[in-house]
């Protein structure tokens, strides 16, 4: 307890929670596959999960699937992406390092950059399909292209009236996305730039 109780407690949490995320599934089984080269089966794992996540949520809205299940797997997705991010760019024993190469910089600003794209996407379908009643649609036949420009919009906290709240849970929503995006680009951003090791 040499740390004090909070952050003790606060440490254990975030620690026990990586094993309720997925992509660390996907590191496991690219690992078992890929033995020669640890470091290299885990960013092929990452990198797989990656591109299925956003494979299933694109799908998903192409096909306008609603229903109780598919909405907690989207919520899930939000919650572990921004836990991801927030725990290797912020929280891990990783950081003690200090010091990465030129490339590992770069893969972590790309990685970043799509966690928050993902997170436009994933609140944007929100917005279209599961919670379309509860906005405002100036055209309902661009609801998608609307939620989607709503989104990027609400990320960077600028109005877009092609597309309004009119309910609590509409407003909730939107109020989520930018809290969610404001962790993503003050406290994550701030603490993924690590300097690059001297020879």
């Amino acid at each position: 307890m040499r740390n004090g109780i909070l952050y003790t407690i606060f440490d254990w949490i975030l620690e026990k929670l990586k094993f309720f995320n997925l992509v660390e599934l996907f590191k496991y089984i690219a690992k078992r596959i890929y033995s020669k080269d640890r470091i290299l089966s885990s960013r092929l794992g990452v990198d797989l999960f990656i591109i299925l996540k956003w494979l299933t949520v694109v799908s998903l809205w192409a096909f306008s699937v609603n229903n109780k299940f598919v909405d907690i797997l989207i919520w899930y997705l939000i919650a572990t992406n921004l836990y991801t991010y927030f725990y290797y760019h912020s929280w891990t024993k990783d950081l003690e390092k200090g010091n990465f190469d030129l490339d590992r910089i770069k893969r972590r600003f790309f990685n970043l950059m799509l966690a928050i794209s993902f997170n436009i996407l994933c609140f944007a379908y929100l917005f279209a399909v599961p919670f379309s009643i509860n906005f405002q649609w100036s055209n309902i036949l661009l609801r998608n292209k609307d939620a989607l420009f709503s989104s990027i919009a609400n990320s960077l906290t600028v109005d877009f009236q092609a597309m309004e709240p009119i309910t609590n849970t509409g407003h909730a929503l939107t109020l989520f996305e930018t809290v969610i995006t404001f962790i993503f680009l003050t406290i994550i951003l701030s603490n993924s730039t690590p300097q690059i090791k001297t020879e």
